[in-house]
C-alpha cells in the first residue's frame, strides 16, 4: 500500500501536492532526500496500534477510585495526568519503549519491499539489511553472523539503558 502511495509518478503524496497544493514539481519520496521519512512512515502505521492496546490496557488497570478522588480533590485534568496516569504508565511506558528499541533493530521487511533495488545510498543502509546483503548476496556468511550479534548485542545495551532511563523513582 505504501509503495503506491510513495510512487513517484501516479503516487497519492505527490498527486494530492500537484492538485490540491498546486506544487510545481514531484517529490521522488524513494530518493536520496526523504528515503528515511518513506521508510519512518509505514513503520510507525504498522506498530501504532500494537502500543495503543498496550497503553489502553495500562490505562484500563488503573483504579478509577484514585480518579475520584483525585476530582474531590479539585485536580485539574492535566494534573490528573501529570500526577496519577503518567506515573502510573510508568511501567507500561517502559515496555513500551524497549519494545520499540528492540523492534527497530530488527526492521527488514518494509525496507527491503519498498527499495527493492537497495536504499538510495550505500551509506544508508540498516544493519537488518546490510546483514542479509552480506550474508545471501554478497556469500560472506560469517560477515553476515557477526552483524546479527551486534544486533543483539546493541539490542541488550538500548534495553538496558532505557531501564536505567526509566528506573522508577522513590518519592
Amino acid at each position: 500500500m505504501f509503495n503506491l502511495i510513495f510512487l513517484y509518478k501516479g503516487g497519492m503524496i505527490n498527486h494530492i501536492l500537484l492538485n490540491v497544493f498546486h506544487q510545481k514539481e514531484l517529490i521522488d519520496w524513494k530518493g536520496d532526500k526523504y528515503w528515511l521519512v518513506t521508510m519512518l512512515i509505514p513503520t510507525m502505521w504498522q506498530y501504532v496500534g500494537y502500543y495503543f492496546v498496550i497503553l489502553m490496557t495500562g490505562l484500563n488497570n488503573i483504579s478509577s477510585d484514585i480518579y475520584e478522588a483525585a476530582v474531590i480533590d479539585g485536580v485539574t485534568k492535566w494534573q490528573k495526568i501529570r500526577y496519577i496516569s503518567w506515573p502510573l504508565l510508568h511501567n507500561t511506558l517502559c515496555t513500551c519503549v524497549i519494545l520499540a528499541i528492540t523492534g527497530s533493530l530488527k526492521i527488514f521487511d518494509l525496507p527491503w519491499t519498498m527499495f527493492p533495488n537497495g536504499l538510495p545510498m550505500e551509506k544508508s543502509w540498516l544493519l537488518s539489511t546490510y546483514m542479509y546483503k552480506q550474508t545471501f548476496i554478497a556469500s560472506d556468511v560469517d560477515y553476515g553472523s557477526t552483524i546479527a550479534i551486534l544486533i543483539v548485542v546493541i539490542g541488550i545495551i538500548m534495553a538496558q539503558i532505557a531501564n536505567k532511563v526509566f528506573k522508577e523513582k522513590d518519592y
